[in-house]
């Protein structure tokens, strides 16, 4: 350790407490022999803490930071001092001697009960220095000889007999606290261990934790100022490399996920998890590294490369930072909501392998509900969507609830046009009774509907289209039996419609065409010119009423003369 192998004291070869007269004559000495090129006489420079190369301006530079009281106070925390001549003196001379065992056994000794007095207050000090020493002298810290170093050192400068440590070392002018030579100790041995590998922030931490001194808590709120803005910087850093490179969002968010860790644990011992400014920075991490994952997932979703499991991870990491409410839930969304899309991919392939397929049914079902309801329409949109819904098939499978639903859309979008063609024909006939148009209509719709019953569909939707299918064949079957009625009647002039009145009057219950067919019925059908007169009507009537039905001016004339015939019968 630096503050002890070069401290002040060791370089002018002195002990804390030695007068001015005894630094002025020691340091000529030393100079002597340096510039006659000579090993000074053993003084209490203690080789055995290490090499110690010393020139004239090392022996000056040292000599200056024992000027001030306040240097020499806190060089004099890291070295030894004579406060027992009858222990102490034997113990240093073997630290002379290099024999560091025989010293330390003094010290310890003395120290044993772990209590601070007036006869080992002296072997706190230099007991601790000596451990401090090797517990830093390798690039690896010895935890358990620090721990023990640091304990005894702060028992010293808790205790009373510090004020005559004080005194000894500086001018009576000179004033200090305990807290203030605590705090002195502790932050220089912090800034060597930091520099040092086999002692974490945390486990240092629990070392201070485990001690009683007056500094501690103010020690402690020292501690959390370096890892709160460390964690800021990494933060900031973070944010501004997401958004420079969001390719590279994970590689930002693991970073800042693992750089922040050892912070956030020194942060929680000294704080605690219900602390608002641990809870605070700890949620500003979760949700940096949550939004890396967020924003690397949103780059590469779309892509070939699947971004789930990476982004999944950060998101695991995310969470296990958070502790705030806000953050927790946030974290959890988010995780819910990726898990949805890894469970959704077996889904999403499917889609894949049929989306130029998917893409050309669904533009045709939309451009479909802009075409007027004609027979030929339905027929071309099941023409052109058949062979995509093959190749669905073919990828997915007959029984595939995507495949069903797609194929059930295209079924009842073409069934929904029929029915509309055919209810529309229906109603067109109460007004012509032009049978034989509404008989080709239902033909035409029959004949579709048969195709139709070639495609898969949902089971809810085959009943439906079952059922419009009977609907449609007895349909059919009524306009048959019609038709053969109405050849019957033109046959034997025995009866039937009026065809030419009910076009003329709109209605075959029409009073003018109920007393027309009362008359047929009671005079015509009872003579032989009567008959016949009826089964010529019957023949060429339908002909006529199919080219005259849309001719108002016609109807009308023939209305004018049913009226006066009818006039005529009345009589």
């Amino acid at each position: 350790m630096q503050l002890i192998t070069n401290n002040p004291y060791r370089i002018v070869g002195l002990l804390v407490g030695a007068t001015a007269k005894e630094k002025e004559r020691q340091i000529k000495r030393l100079k002597k022999y340096l510039e006659a090129g000579q090993t000074p006489e053993t003084d209490f420079s203690f080789p055995s803490l290490g090499n110690l190369a010393r020139t004239e301006e090392q022996v000056d530079d040292a000599a200056s930071k024992l000027n001030l009281d306040k240097d020499k106070m806190a060089a004099a925390i890291f070295w030894f001092y004579n406060g027992n001549k009858i222990t102490d003196e034997p113990a240093l001379e073997s630290l002379k001697e290099t024999n560091n065992e025989n010293g330390s056994a003094i010290w310890v000794k003395l120290t044993s009960s772990g209590e601070v007095n007036q006869k080992n207050c002296s072997a706190f000090q230099n007991l601790s220095t000596l451990l401090i020493h090797e517990a830093l002298k390798g690039s690896k810290v010895n935890s358990t000889k620090l721990e023990e170093g640091i304990s005894m050192k702060l028992k010293f400068l808790e205790s009373e007999f510090i004020e005559d440590f004080r005194a000894l070392a500086t001018d009576e002018t000179f004033k200090t606290s305990k807290n203030e030579l605590q705090l002195t100790f502790l932050n220089q041995i912090r800034d060597e261990i930091s520099e040092r590998e086999g002692l974490s922030a945390a486990q240092f931490l629990d070392i201070i934790n485990k001690q009683t001194f007056s500094a501690k808590a103010d020690f402690l709120n020292s501690l959390i100022q370096k890892p709160i803005e460390k964690i800021e910087s990494l933060i900031k850093e973070t944010k501004k490399k997401r958004k420079e490179n969001p390719l590279h969002s994970i590689t930002h968010g693991s970073y800042l996920y693992n750089s922040s860790l050892s912070e956030l644990a020194l942060l929680k011992s000294v704080l605690g998890v219900s602390n608002l400014k641990y809870s605070s920075i700890s949620d500003k991490v979760a949700e940096e590294v949550l939004q890396c994952g967020i924003t690397y997932f949103s780059e590469y979703k779309d892509s070939k490369t699947n971004p789930a499991n990476a982004s999944m991870d950060l998101f695991i990491k995310a969470k296990s930072l958070a502790i705030g409410n806000i953050a927790k839930q946030r974290c959890q969304e988010n995780t819910e909501n990726l898990q949805e899309w890894i469970n959704n991919k077996p889904e999403r392939d499917k889609q894949n392998l049929i989306s130029a397929d998917l893409m050309f049914i669904n533009k045709k079902l939309e451009d479909f509900q802009d075409l007027p309801d004609t027979i030929s329409n339905t027929n071309e949109f099941l023409s052109s969507c058949k062979p995509k819904l093959i190749n669905i098939k073919i990828a997915l499978g007959f029984n595939d609830d995507l495949y069903l639903k797609v194929s059930s859309a295209v079924v009842n979008n073409a069934q929904g046009m029929l029915i509309t063609v055919v209810n529309e024909a229906q109603e067109n006939f109460k007004l012509n009774y032009n049978i034989i148009h509404l008989n080709k209509i239902v033909s035409d719709a029959i004949l579709i509907t048969s195709s139709l019953s070639t495609f898969d569909m949902l089971p809810d939707l085959k009943i439906h289209f079952t059922r419009n299918r009977e609907a449609l064949t007895n349909l059919q079957n009524q306009i048959n039996r019609a038709s053969t009625s109405s050849r019957q009647s033109s046959s034997s002039g025995t009866g039937g419609g009026c065809y030419i009145a009910t076009m003329a009057y709109g209605s075959y219950e029409h009073p003018q065409v109920i007393v027309l067919r009362t008359y047929r019925d009671n005079y015509l059908l009872k003579s032989f010119w009567g008959r016949y007169f009826v089964k010529i009507y019957y023949h060429y009537s339908p002909m006529l009423v199919r080219k005259l039905y849309n001719h108002k001016k016609i109807n009308s004339i023939i209305r004018n003369i049913l009226d006066q015939l009818i006039k005529h019968i009345a009589k």
